[in-house]
């Protein structure tokens, strides 16, 4: 009998596909038959004449499944959809899918399925987690990151309403400092509470890094220089509106940053490129001095510069960090390594139904 597992989240961005991943590869190491899913899309690619979803495909070929687009994804969300749906047009895509996934769980133990967004994610198309659960009978794990106390309001919600359903959570990009207090405080109420915990996984910078060019299309930048390293991964960011000896003190503790900077700071750009910057991101839309590009090319240092202000792009910076893609290579080792130390897959496998080979 195939047993069904759905991996959805309260909040978008949990880490949904890492996790995904990260249980897919355990499951055939440990000699599972798997089959993958993301039931609806919103990260449209072509593959061939097909789309499916991005991260979907990347999943499938990192686990080498060797699905079709369409096995990766029956719908993918994209502006023809949209507005079919919004005209009423749109046939059953709950039957679709179902469709599929009785094609898929031939000669399989597990089918995996991954969700778009949050739980309620599909709504409009009649496919949100919640639907897609109950009409598979499927087993849920939640993934979430916690931020403050109203995760876990939004976390017992969606376990009152998925019941049954409802295996457990994993709790994602947990601080160092804190995971001493989570365990005692807040694994303890959930468990008190009926929902087990598989595991938290720690905050990584590799993880939440974004490239160069992330950074450059996130923030509308004009690239001036290191056109070459625009794929140099940036593992964090420092705003530069400090003193330059102690900014030299903290960049000497750190490698491969994006310093965020007043173009007027020529003293604070060469303390960043000499420190071990990936990129500068010059703000006020100011133009570098030639010596400023040249140790910047000699240090294989990408500048970029933007009109908006310090806060500004700092802000917009957080923001699309959190959504930063897990298709690098260095990523995915990473990750993997992080599922695979972090999760008790005995007790997984047992709130599963499912018995190593």
């Amino acid at each position: 009998m195939v047993a069904w597992v759905y991996v959805g989240s309260v909040r978008g961005f949990a880490g949904k596909n890492l996790v995904s991943l990260g249980i897919g590869r355990q499951m055939l190491d440990d000699g599972f038959k798997l089959g993958f899913m993301k039931p609806y899309g919103a990260n449209p690619v072509k593959v061939g004449d097909v789309y499916t979803d991005s991260d979907a495909w990347m999943i499938n070929q990192e686990l080498g499944l060797g699905q079709s687009p369409e096995d990766c994804c029956p719908v993918v969300r994209n502006q023809d959809l949209l507005t079919m749906a919004l005209r009423h047009e749109l046939g059953d895509m709950m039957d679709e899918v179902l469709t599929r996934v009785e094609k898929m769980q031939a000669n399989r133990d597990v089918l995996l399925l991954s969700g778009a967004g949050t739980l309620r994610s599909g709504a409009m198309v009649g496919l949100n987690g919640y639907n897609l659960i109950n009409e598979l009978g499927a087993k849920a794990l939640i993934v979430d990151r916690y931020e403050n106390d109203f995760f876990l309001d939004d976390l017992m919600t969606a376990a009152d309403r998925l019941g049954d359903n409802l295996a457990g959570v994993i709790i994602n990009g947990v601080e160092q400092e804190m995971r001493a207090a989570l365990e005692e405080q807040v694994v303890s109420f959930l468990d008190k509470s009926g929902v087990k915990c598989f595991g938290l996984l720690p905050k990584d910078d590799l993880l939440s890094s974004v490239d160069v060019q992330d950074a450059a299309e996130i923030l509308g930048a004009k690239t001036i220089t290191g056109f070459s390293h625009m794929k140099r991964l940036i593992k964090r960011f420092y705003i530069g509106a400090m003193q330059v000896n102690n900014a030299s003190k903290l960049f000497s503790h750190a490698h491969d940053f994006g310093c965020i900077v007043g173009g007027d700071r020529p003293d604070m750009q060469l303390a960043a490129i000499e420190g071990g910057a990936a990129c500068l991101i010059l703000t006020g839309n100011f133009y570098p001095s030639d010596m400023i590009l040249s140790k910047a090319e000699d240090n294989s240092v990408a500048v970029l510069t933007v009109r908006d202000d310090t806060f500004t792009v700092a802000h917009k910076l957080e923001f699309g960090a959190a959504r930063s893609s897990l298709h690098e290579p260095e990523k995915i080792k990473r990750g993997l390594q992080l599922v695979k130390e972090g999760l008790d897959f005995k007790a997984l496998y047992k709130a599963l139904g499912l018995k190593k080979k």
